[in-house]
């Protein structure tokens, strides 16, 4: 049965959501409206409508999104967030989604007086729409600023996620640190901006995160030299700014866009040299490679001492995203079978259930999860449950029993499935 949907409107949002969510809804509207505050606050940033506002149960792994044509509006998920290698922020998400998701909207949305005059011509902001062409010119009258590369769009939502956190957020994560941490140390070379949306978006298998990697940090250290303000400067679109996003930041600072890229290159790579040698100073413990080659995301690894192989989901470029057993006597590593929806980082929710000699793992991870099982000596996988929503798997021996967290209606439960999966 559908569920009921309902609304909730204050002066600035209109927030839909179905009848189960109704106890999350007064909050997220809080959490939009005071964001939104912020942004006007801060960067004169106005709506030209109220912003609308669904919050969904739609996917089990939380994420939003925000879109200002025609109008200014968002989406939130009510899943939990994924948080792992601290590549998100720890802090309350909705709230982390609201200060990310309208600084879309006002770095995307917000109207020069000029911007605002094709805006009335045109009956509202245009979308651009491939079977016309020219729409791209109308977009562009009316909202320019949506013509931004994505690198420049998230990396200005990110800082802005921290900086209204208090410094919980991923401008100041350990992930991203470690990511430019070890660029340096491997030597590998810094995309420039016009690399980035190119080959950099092409060979990122980790679905973008370089524009919001490499956009976060740059903008972060224009602030650190700079000022927080001039970055404000240059996302405005206020009388007398520029149009094309590249023209207004040689206005604020004084140089143009691809010599400050490599000044924070620079600035980046003497930095980070500098950590090393601090890290350097202690003794690390010795490691061992169980693969010959880079094996990207990896899931909860699961030793099988009679056959001598660890269980594990892999993501890596070139490859669907698959279980696979990794040698511990040569590195070696064989394909199992193949993990539909995977995660961005944790690639799928894996337990090893020794007795029957089988994976339980889950597919369809960033829609509505399905629990599934391999059998270890058919080599033939199937489907348990449709639509489980069950991640964190574990199996006890002992008990024989099947735990993990199950996610539905913005709540977190512990589950426990027999041996023979009823819950």
């Amino acid at each position: 049965m559908a569920p009921e949907w309902q609304y909730l409107e204050t002066d600035q949002v209109v927030t839909y959501f179905p009848s189960y969510l109704s106890r999350l809804a007064p909050h997220v509207t809080k959490c939009v409206e005071s964001a939104l505050h912020t942004h006007r606050r801060i960067l004169g940033y106005q709506p030209d409508n109220k912003v609308v506002v669904e919050l969904s149960d739609s996917i089990d792994n939380a994420n939003a999104s925000a879109g200002v044509m025609p109008r200014e509006s968002l989406l939130f998920y009510a899943a939990p967030v994924d948080l792992a290698f601290e590549a998100f922020s720890s802090g309350e998400r909705f709230c982390n989604f609201a200060n990310h998701e309208t600084t879309h909207l006002a770095n995307n949305g917000q109207a020069s007086p000029e911007d605002a005059r094709f805006r009335r011509l045109f009956g509202g902001k245009v979308s651009p729409w491939a079977n016309h062409p020219e729409t791209i010119l109308y977009a562009f009258l009316t909202a320019p600023r949506t013509n931004s590369p994505r690198w420049l769009i998230e990396g200005a939502a990110t800082f802005m996620e921290t900086w209204l956190g208090g410094g919980l957020g991923r401008a100041q994560g350990a992930y991203d640190e470690m990511v430019f941490r070890a660029m340096v140390k491997d030597g590998s070379e810094f995309y420039d901006p016009l690399g980035l949306v190119s080959q950099g978006t092409a060979l990122d298998f980790r679905a973008g995160a370089n524009n919001y990697l490499y956009g976060t940090r740059f903008q972060s250290y224009l602030a650190l030299q700079y000022s927080p303000e001039s970055l404000f400067r240059w996302w405005q679109r206020q009388p007398a700014t520029l149009r094309d996003y590249k023209d207004q930041f040689e206005v604020v600072y004084g140089r143009p866009l691809e010599q400050a890229w490599q000044e924070w290159v620079s600035w980046e790579q003497a930095f980070q040299q500098a950590n090393l040698a601090e890290v350097r100073k202690h003794p690390i413990t010795p490691v061992e490679p169980l693969s010959g080659r880079a094996l990207g995301s990896v899931s909860r690894a699961h030793e099988d001492t009679e056959t001598g192989e660890v269980y594990v989901g892999v993501r890596y470029p070139g490859v669907v995203a698959h279980l696979a057993a990794v040698s511990l006597r040569d590195g070696s590593v064989r394909q199992l079978t193949e993990v539909e929806g995977a995660m961005l980082f944790r690639v799928t929710a894996l337990a090893f259930d020794r007795e029957r000699r089988r994976l339980l793992y889950t597919n369809d991870n960033n829609a509505l999860r399905d629990l599934m099982e391999y059998d270890l000596r058919s080599g033939k996988s199937r489907m348990l449950i449709e639509n489980a929503r069950v991640g964190e798997l574990v199996f006890h021996q002992g008990s024989r029993t099947l735990w993990g967290l199950r996610g539905s209606r913005g709540r977190v439960s512990l589950v426990r499935f027999n041996e023979d999966l009823s819950d």
